[in-house]
């Protein structure tokens, strides 16, 4: 489908985001054929955004945000791999991605001003929080070096060609001239000799499964681990058994989420979800396919899969699989006799080839792909099997001859040496950006290359504009097309027509630096403010009242940090000081005209210069598109877990996800919850139904995940003699902050439609503070 031509600037789009979309709409762009001289319209699917930020730690590290914006550009094609804290579907269908930099602002500022941001909260859904910056933000984010020191190592990254055959490793070693070594000297040939041997003589032995970690009878970390009881003698004609377990990481660590088990013949014997003890934090669904809906019907515990194995497992069975020690400690089980493939195909000084880069090689065959969510344990585990067979039934040498090495850096080490860990194979697909060249290959495990040494493989340049004096960056590198200009207008004006053919583009304001100063007496002002809002006041009582029988009906809308008795006033009053701001609305709302003791009273703030929009801020975060899907819910007498709160809210089949925080009191799971709903009608739904049953009190969310972090963190750091700071006037930062919220808004409807656009603030490291960043994201949807 042909590009649109860009709309000139001074024209507005009332164009609707991808966010602000029912969810459970399929998002599609139409493309008109003429068939039989009938024109019909076929629907295709528009990119879209899944983000794992409804969470407790919702900080999002710059590499993080690195491997996002290499992903977005190059897709699987390139081997780029999806991060965990947010997929990009259908990525094929974007058609640029664009940052956007508001330098020196950083996360309080978003707080401080959010009322002057009203195109920001209405564009951007997703949002997350960034550590303080390094020294080379703009350069972190694209994988440059500051002032261009490397030159991007003074290389050009070459591209394979697409065609690329692994059908004869050994001639394709021999023909490129790449060996490097004689067959003599070849790790497995000193190791193993040349001679065909029987299973036993792979098998690890008791030192190399102490150097490489494996759980052993006697060894401190291992006390509490399950015997195998498979302790008949190993000889050549053991059956062999292929294993591989699926991890997820909970409270306590690693833990097991999923077993496979294949015989001799390849046939999975077993084949266990498991539900694990403690509580889980991050389901691993890239790698291990494991999701929550996966997991809550199961009942299977790691000690019915321990009893299990024993009971499937002969007396002299050989387990086989690649790095091993992991899945027996996933199982925290004690197995002695093993054949490790990691190992068994290793190079020089214990380099590893990874299964997915074996399995291909030596077996022809394509595991872990990426069409798939995560890895199947029964393929993986049939896959180091087979290996495994191959290395025992053709010997040492016939494996030294399929020069692996070679084979491996000749498809994956532009400048001949050998990384130290594999990479993956080299494919045919290819990224939006780049429909008819080859792809280059990429390293899966250690990905070296970055996002600009990628784009330069291409030939392609990232744009990077910004006002001379604010490109403080000064990412000078000759693979950046630097457009500087004179002042904040030129920027505004170039950035609204930003070349439809660039792979990505980064536009910088920075207007004034007066902003950038005082951060920490800012922080103390906006904490201060939030903590008023979160205050409130209740009377007046009787001077005999039940102070206990008080505190329990406030404690029905949330967690108190303090509650005092008001001794100044004829009659007592109370104030009643939240940890949350959800709790203190609820208490104004619900308890306000309330009779407790006999005694009708009075819930209300207090007012202050601070809070005198804080009816119209409220107001704002509760329709705010971050907050619109999400209900708050309190009244709960017990810490809560996942389990019970999937089974107390079950019946909304519309529910997406459900945030448990840590109390920041006792560090122990709060008494309340909040709930994400598909769409924002289930979740005004959800209120009347859970407000009618009159045991808990509920209410929509005003406040989201990365605001709950900040409020828990202290004032930002300075030295003793920076403590005393002049803030820049109140009203000449309000304009500050409309103006760059302006700004976005126009370079945002300026921008193709399909596009990937993320508002940095990058927060400061200055002799005045530290203080952390922010990140707003979403993509632009057809307005059709």
């Amino acid at each position: 489908m042909a590009e649109e031509p860009l709309m000139n600037p001074s024209k507005r789009r009332n164009c609707t985001t991808e966010d602000e979309r029912e969810p459970k709409k399929k998002r599609v762009d139409s493309e008109h054929q003429s068939i039989n001289g009938s024109t019909i319209c076929k629907l295709k699917k528009s990119p879209r955004l899944s983000t794992a930020l409804f969470r407790d730690n919702c900080a999002i590290q710059h590499q993080q945000i690195h491997k996002l914006l290499k992903y977005a550009c190059l897709g699987k094609g390139s081997r780029s791999a999806q991060p965990s804290w947010c997929h990009i579907q259908h990525q094929k269908r974007l058609q640029s991605v664009v940052i956007i930099v508001l330098q020196d602002l950083a996360q309080l500022h978003f707080y401080q001003f959010y009322l002057h941001f009203p195109y920001l909260r209405k564009l951007f859904k997703h949002r997350f929080s960034m550590p303080p910056p390094p020294s080379d933000f703009i350069a972190a984010l694209i994988g440059a070096e500051k002032n261009g020191t490397s030159d991007i190592k003074k290389q050009e990254f070459r591209s394979l060609q697409a065609n690329f055959s692994l059908k004869d490793p050994a001639e394709t070693a021999c023909l490129s001239g790449e060996i490097g070594e004689t067959f003599k000297h070849d790790p497995i040939v000193l190791k193993y000799g040349t001679e065909q041997l029987g299973l036993t003589r792979y098998l690890l032995s008791q030192e190399e499964m102490r150097k490489n970690k494996y759980p052993l009878v006697g060894s401190p970390d291992s006390i509490d681990y399950v015997n195998s009881g498979c302790s008949r003698e190993i000889t050549d004609d053991s059956p062999l058994f292929g294993l591989d377990c699926e991890m997820c990481l909970t409270d306590k660590g690693s833990e097991l989420t999923r077993i496979s088990l294949v015989d001799a013949s390849g046939s999975c014997i077993m084949d266990e979800l498991v539900k694990p003890d403690n509580t889980i934090r991050d389901y691993m669904t890239r790698y291990s396919g494991i999701t929550r809906k996966l997991l809550l019907p199961v009942k299977t515990k790691l000690k019915d899969v321990q009893q299990k194995l024993k009971s499937v497992l002969p007396p002299d069975a050989v387990l086989v699989g690649h790095s091993l020690d992991n899945d027996l400690r996933a199982l925290q089980m004690i197995h002695t006799s093993v054949i490790d493939t990691a190992l068994l195909f290793a190079r020089e000084y214990g380099r590893k080839f990874r299964l997915k880069f074996l399995a291909q090689a030596v077996l022809g065959r394509e595991i872990q792909t990426d069409d798939v969510m995560g890895h199947c344990p029964a393929e993986d585990a049939r896959a180091a099997l087979n290996l495994a067979q191959y290395f025992i039934q053709h010997g040492p040498k016939k494996v030294a001859q399929l020069y692996l090495h070679a084979v491996f850096r000749r498809i994956n080490s532009p400048n001949g040496t050998l990384p130290a860990q594999e990479e993956t194979l080299p494919t045919k697909q290819n990224g939006f950006l780049f429909p008819s060249v080859a792809t280059p290959i990429k390293q899966r495990s250690e990905e070296p290359h970055s996002l600009l040494e990628s784009l330069n493989s291409y030939g392609r340049k990232i744009i990077y504009m910004g006002r001379i004096n604010g490109m403080k960056d000064s990412v000078s590198s000759k693979l950046l097309e630097n457009i500087r200009c004179s002042s904040e207008e030129e920027v505004l004006k170039n950035a609204c027509s930003l070349p439809q053919l660039a792979s990505i583009g980064i536009v910088t304001f920075s207007p004034n630096n007066g902003y950038s100063r005082g951060p920490n007496e800012m922080h103390k002002r906006l904490r201060s403010k939030f903590s008023d809002m979160m205050t409130v006041f209740a009377g007046p009582f009787e001077k005999s009242f039940c102070l206990q029988s008080v505190r329990r009906v406030f404690r029905t809308c949330g967690p108190i940090k303090s509650l005092k008795v008001l001794s100044q006033t004829y009659q007592p009053y109370i104030s009643v000081e939240y940890i949350i701001l959800e709790a203190a609305q609820l208490a104004v709302e619900t308890l306000d005209g309330a009779h407790i003791d006999g005694h009708c009273i009075k819930v209300q703030r207090l007012v202050t210069e601070q809070t005198l929009d804080c009816q119209l801020l409220l107001k704002a975060m509760e329709e705010d598109p971050e907050n619109r899907d999400v209900i708050y819910v309190s009244g709960f007498t017990k810490s809560l877990t996942e389990e019970f709160l999937q089974r107390r809210f079950g019946q909304f089949s519309d529910i997406k996800a459900i945030f448990l925080p840590i109390c920041p009191l006792n560090g122990k799971p709060a008494k309340y919850c909040f709930l994400k709903f598909r769409q924002s009608q289930s979740a005004t739904a959800a209120i009347d139904h859970i407000t009618g049953e009159g045991e808990l009190r509920c209410r929509r969310a005003l406040t989201a995940c990365h605001f709950h972090q900040w409020l828990q963190t202290g004032e930002p750091c300075a030295p003793r003699e920076q403590q005393q700071q002049v803030l820049p006037e109140e009203d000449a930062l309000c304009d500050i902050m409309e103006s760059l919220d302006s700004n976005v808004m126009q370079v945002y409807e300026n921008l193709p439609e399909n596009t990937l656009c993320l508002v940095l603030f990058p927060g400061a490291n200055s002799s005045c503070g530290s203080v952390p960043g922010f990140g707003l994201m979403g993509i632009k949807a057809s307005c059709g």
